[in-house]
This record gives C-alpha cells, sequence and structure tokens, in this order.
C-alpha cells in the first residue's frame, strides 16, 4: 500500500475538477488529482467537444446545399463515416494530451484509479499499482454525471445513449430521438444532415424546454425545413425487433402509434455520478441525487467541496469550472472567489445556434418585474445575409424602470460565440442603453445585439416599425 499526503486531494478531472486542481496548484497548493478514466471528463471525451467536432461536419454538409446560390459549382459531397470518427478523437486527444502537460507543468500528482471516500480527509484508491492511500487537509468532489436511463429503453446495440452516437460505424438510415433537449437536438440535428431519417420524441409541448419559445419556434422551423419530424406532448412507450428493423409505440395525447426506426439515441437527460463512501464523510445526497453546498461549493462537511454536474444547478462545463475556480480560492483563503449564479450562459448547437444568459421573458414576468422588450432580426444584418444564414433573431429583456438587462436571448448564425458580450454586461449591471451606445464594428453580427438594445426604446436603425 502507497500513502501519499497533500494539501488537497481532487477526485475527477473532467472540466470542473482538472481546473480546480490546476487552481490549487497555482495558489502554491500539493494537489493530487485521481481520475479513473480519461483526462477531461464527460465533456473532453464524450461530450460537448467531441459532438461540437461532428455537428461542424454536419454545417460544411449543409453548407454545399448553397454552393450554387454563390455560384460555387461542387459535386454531391460524401461522408466517409470512419474518417469524420478518427478526425473526431484526434481532437478528443489532443485536448487531453494537454490537460496532461497542464498537470505536469503545475506540478499537480495525477492517480489514476477508481477511488472511495474513507472518511473527511482520505481516500482510497484502487490503481493498477495496488492501493494507495491519499490523505489531504481540503477534499473537492468533482465525479460528474452519465446518461439518465428509462424504463424499456436500456442502453445498447438498439439504444443508444450519447456516448454511442459520438462514435458510429455507420449512418443509420432512419432514427429515433427519444428527448427533444439540448443534446438531442443537437445530435438529431447532425444525423440528419448526415443522411438519416430523423423522428424526434419529446414528452414536453416545445422543444428545448426552458429556452424562450420565440427561439424555439426558428430552429423548430429549420428542423421541419430540413426533413426532421418532431412529436411533442409525447412518449416512447416500448420497442420490438423485427426483419425491418425496430417497432418502437409511442404515445401522443392518448393516442398511440408505431414508429420504424434502425437505431434508438436515448438524450433524457443526465445523472449525477456521486463518489464511494459518502456516508464515512458524513454526506447524504438530496432525493434528486445531488450533493448539496453553499456559495463557496462547501458541503455539510467541514473541508470537504462537491462541484460540477453532482451539485444542483445546469450541467454545464463552464459552470463546473467556474465552481472548480470558487471551490480552490474558498481553500487558498482568496475571499473573492465568487460568481454569479444567475449568470450563466448556456449555449445549444443547432441549426441555427442558441445563446441565452439571464432571465427568459416569462421568468421576468414570474418575478413581478415591469420590463420591456428590444429585437432585431438577422435578416436585417449585413453580415448574416452574406454568410447565407440569415434566420434568427436576438431578444432583450430590461427592466423597465432603470433599464438594465435582465436577460439577452440569441439564435441565429455564431450566437454562441457572441453572448459573453451578454454575460459581462449582466454582470456588470449594465444597461440596453451602454449597449446601444458602444459602436459595434460593421459589418458584424455583434451589430444585430446593438440594434436590439435600440429597439428597447423605439430608436432601432434599421427596423421599419
Amino acid at each position: 500500500m502507497t500513502k501519499i499526503q497533500c494539501d488537497a486531494a481532487v477526485l475527477g478531472a473532467g472540466p470542473a475538477g482538472y481546473v480546480c486542481a490546476i487552481r490549487l496548484a497555482q495558489y502554491g497548493k500539493k494537489v493530487v488529482c485521481v481520475e479513473q478514466s480519461e483526462l477531461g471528463g464527460t465533456c473532453l471525451n464524450v461530450g460537448c467537444i467531441p459532438s461540437k467536432a461532428l455537428i461542424s461536419a454536419g454545417h460544411f454538409l449543409e453548407s454545399f446545399k448553397h454552393a450554387a446560390e454563390m455560384g460555387i459549382t461542387v459535386g454531391e459531397p460524401e461522408l466517409d463515416v470512419k474518417k469524420l470518427v478518427s478526425w473526431k478523437e484526434k481532437v478528443v486527444k489532443r485536448l487531453t494530451g494537454g490537460i496532461g502537460v497542464l498537470f505536469k507543468s503545475r506540478k499537480v500528482e495525477l492517480v489514476r484509479g477508481r477511488a472511495r471516500l474513507v472518511g473527511a480527509g482520505k481516500l482510497e484508491v484502487e490503481s493498477a499499482e495496488g492501493k494507495i492511500v491519499v490523505e489531504a487537509k481540503d477534499i473537492v468532489l468533482a465525479t460528474g454525471s452519465e446518461p439518465a436511463p428509462i424504463p424499456g429503453f436500456d442502453f445498447g446495440p438498439h439504444v443508444w445513449s450519447s456516448t454511442e452516437a459520438l462514435s458510429p460505424s455507420e449512418i443509420p438510415d432512419r432514427m429515433l430521438v427519444i428527448g427533444g433537449g439540448v443534446i438531442g437536438m443537437e445530435l438529431g440535428m447532425f444525423y440528419r444532415q448526415a443522411g438519416a431519417e430523423v423522428t424526434v420524441v419529446e414528452f414536453m409541448d416545445q422543444l428545448l424546454p426552458g429556452i424562450d419559445p420565440e427561439l424555439v419556434k426558428v430552429v423548430q422551423r429549420k428542423a421541419k425545413k430540413a426533413g426532421i419530424k418532431v412529436l411533442l406532448s409525447s412518449a416512447a412507450k416500448s420497442f420490438t425487433e423485427s426483419s425491418d428493423g425496430l417497432n418502437i409505440k409511442v404515445e401522443t395525447k392518448g393516442k398511440e402509434k408505431e414508429i420504424q426506426a434502425d437505431k434508438i439515441l436515448l438524450t433524457v437527460g443526465r445523472r449525477p455520478v456521486l463518489p464511494e463512501g459518502l456516508k464515512s464523510a458524513g454526506l447524504k445526497p438530496d432525493k434528486h441525487g445531488f450533493l448539496k453546498t453553499n456559495e463557496s461549493c462547501l458541503t455539510q462537511t467541514p473541508h470537504v467541496y462537491a462541484i460540477g454536474d453532482i451539485c444542483h444547478g445546469p450541467m454545464l462545463a463552464h459552470k463546473g469550472s467556474a465552481e472548480g475556480l470558487v471551490a480552490a480560492g474558498h481553500i487558498a483563503g482568496k475571499s473573492d472567489a465568487l460568481w454569479d449564479h444567475s449568470v450563466v450562459p448556456g449555449v445549444v448547437f443547432t441549426d441555427p445556434e442558441i445563446a441565452c444568459v439571464g432571465l427568459t421573458e416569462a421568468e421576468a414576468k414570474k418575478q413581478g418585474r415591469d420590463i420591456k422588450i428590444g429585437r432585431f432580426n438577422f435578416a436585417a444584418n449585413g453580415r448574416a445575409l452574406s454568410m447565407h444564414a440569415a434566420e434568427g433573431l436576438v431578444k432583450v429583456v430590461t427592466d423597465a424602470n432603470d433599464d438594465s438587462l435582465l436577460g439577452v436571448h440569441m439564435v441565429g448564425p455564431n450566437v454562441t460565440d457572441m453572448i459573453a458580450e451578454s454575460a459581462v454586461a449582466i454582470e456588470a449591471g449594465l444597461t440596453a442603453e451602454d449597449i446601444a451606445l458602444t459602436i459595434h464594428p460593421h459589418p458584424t453580427l455583434s451589430e444585430v445585439l446593438m440594434e436590439a438594445c435600440e429597439d428597447v426604446h423605439g430608436l432601432c436603425i434599421h427596423s421599419a416599425k
């Protein structure tokens, strides 16, 4: 048995854990990070990074459809799935390797193996080299999440999670997507662009639940135009195999019908993966399986922190990374290491993209706020038109009394890169007028945000109303 003593031990090397470990090392702490799988966690290996690689390929395929309009003659594009997956894996490998380099440069000690808590300040790790005991003053739990199953649809050769969908050996002719949330719509649209017939089954009465309906309508319209069938207020009940593939029973508003597919993609959400030995450290998850923490990411047990997907809040890599920085700052005695939980941008890499930060119109009204709304369409933006990507809009929600920005919601080209300006503005307490009076370069997509803020006061130059 090997024993390691350190200042802080981080369990998990995903976006929350590895960021926390590096920041602790930057603060001068002796840090051990324990990981049983690959560096980078779900996001880097089987989540946000590989999915964006496939989605980028889908966008390339889609762009060929408009080449002739721009005077470009090209042949019919062909997708080599094996090469695509290989390229995706190269991207992932480069980034995971980069984390290893960062660990070495910051002298973060990486321990590979499966760990369990054996008290508030101790981990036991089952590694290839035998048992390793890690003792630390502070322990940070960052064990992430996994795809959630539903009855009757066990993951396997016929039912894919997002993990299997990111490494296909071939594109199925027909795919049924259960769950029209972020993952379901992102991957569903990719598979449609890659040539599959796609049907999306969503339990709620709109796709992408929780996102402003004005934005969702744009994506849904584009999905329909692309040939994706959408069944709302619907539930997949069971499936059977046949010589013609899979027969899936789907119930819509009390009526049942059967849909044929070759693969089922199950994307109804994710659930936290908690470490073993929580009880030994005085920890107990809530009824939803999450660990409760305070604003410093500290659990009810002193010197034990929890960050990322095992805590309440959106399961987003950047939210987990922010929590990692907060936990590291608190351990190091940095009192200013806090962040505003209400200002967490959300991005969706559908076609077109969606990006949001702050309150929606419905949320602001529910809070009883007196609000004003500004809108501007990408169809009136020169840069968007020149990109052949003029679908969508920017919607701004402001406080009618002091003009402060409460929320910004975008659907359109490259909005996932544009939303950061709005996050800064809300974080800093800026007004719609502040954005409107800030000179935005022309011709750029960023002008749409400026014009939406001008529209709040009825002063938008390029609006006909």
